[in-house]
């Protein structure tokens, strides 16, 4: 056996590596990903915020169901 068997040529790399029908892109990727990447954090952002509020007004329905937060209500004495 000799070493070209088990050693391959720098072209059958090449040849591996390279995609005969891959999509030609006008804009290369990685700006692509970059314009992507602030409207993803931005929705991260406002999707915390948003289950943040929706918990405040969990939290603040049942104070007000708790009754902590009611007026207190003075009923009139009944006259026997």
């Amino acid at each position: 056996m000799t070493q070209e068997e088990f050693m391959p040529s720098e072209n059958q790399d090449l040849l591996k590596t390279q995609t005969p029908n891959s999509p030609k892109l006008p804009v290369p990727s990685d700006i692509l990903l970059s314009l992507v990447a602030l409207p993803m954090l931005g929705g991260l952002v406002v999707a915390k915020a948003a289950a943040e509020f929706v918990s405040s007004i969990g939290v603040e329905s049942e104070e007000v169901f708790r009754g902590s937060r009611l007026p207190v209500l003075n009923f009139p004495q009944s006259q026997d």
